[in-house]
């Protein structure tokens, strides 16, 4: 009996220990407050950052306080890291979980910076043929690993917002879709009863996309504010409306009500409330 219970003891400290350390580090880390340089780089970064109401203004600071030391950023291709690029891509991933429960994406440990687009190898098995080709790439997430980011296509996209496009949030918002174990555009759901008419609104407005790009392949006009990428799957479909639902607020709002609605309810965030229609043009420097 005593074995027994040394041996439930010991299977307690293993299991809690870890998550304790973890917990205990996380406070830490998001108390530590950010410095006057690193609250301006935030500001020049996320333009959304000065319309949110004080309490969720503090609560990003913390989630990027917490990202820049939990995270290592690691510079490729001669790029050196600077608190620049760090809080710049720690606004971003920061944003996606405001007043929500998280880990920091627990199973992100590096984020590699390009200078700017790279080119990844390409694998796809067809049966028993492989073949491989180079692809020029902005970002990536890879499953249970590192997310990878090119900084000049980072900075364009903060310049030019009214493109729609974000690769930071694309890339982030693939790593929440990872947390319940796959990517396949639904994101894990916390609270009880979240998430009811996800499917249905989202399998509606993902088939519409696809319509949408078969319709301009066929040489037809059509516009939509959401990517036509997002057509690829429903996993890239989640990451391209994240991307309008904060960049692009109001014209996803007016376009895509329902699906609006079904981001808004999950991010527990309304950013077309928030920002001005039209904000001025320095705002969105980067």
């Amino acid at each position: 009996m005593q074995t027994f219970f040394a041996i439930v003891a010991i299977a307690i400290l293993v299991w809690v220990l870890p998550y304790l350390w973890r917990s205990w580090r996380f406070r830490q880390l998001r108390s530590r407050a950010l410095t006057r340089e690193q609250k301006l780089l935030l500001q020049e970064a996320l333009p959304l950052y000065r319309y949110l109401p004080p309490g969720l203004r503090a609560e990003l600071e913390s989630n990027v306080s917490l990202i820049v030391q939990d995270k290592e950023f690691v510079g490729c291709e001669g790029l050196v890291i600077t608190e620049q690029i760090r809080v710049s891509i720690a606004a971003f991933a920061g944003l996606l979980l405001l007043q929500r429960e998280h880990r920091c994406y627990p199973d992100l440990r590096t984020i590699l910076v390009y200078p700017e687009t790279y080119i990844a190898r390409e694998t796809h098995f067809d049966g028993y043929i492989e073949t491989s080709h180079d692809s020029a790439r902005e970002g990536e997430a890879h499953y249970l690993g590192p997310v990878v980011i090119s900084w000049s296509d980072l900075q364009q996209d903060m310049r030019q917002p009214e493109h729609g496009h974000n690769v930071a949030l694309h890339e982030f918002a693939h790593k929440l879709d990872e947390e319940d174990g796959r990517f396949d555009g639904r994101p894990l759901f916390t609270r009880s009863g979240e998430g009811r008419h996800w499917a249905a609104v989202f399998s509606r407005e993902y088939q519409r996309l696809r319509a949408i790009r078969e319709e301009v392949a066929h040489g037809e006009k059509a516009h939509t504010v959401l990517d036509l990428y997002g057509a690829e799957s429903p996993a890239e479909f989640f990451a391209v409306a994240t991307e309008a639902f904060f960049v692009t607020p109001h014209a996803l709002r007016a376009q895509h009500a329902d699906l609006y609605g079904e981001l808004r309810s999950f991010y527990r965030l309304d950013p077309a409330q928030l920002l001005p229609v039209n904000p001025p043009a320095n705002q969105w420097s980067g």
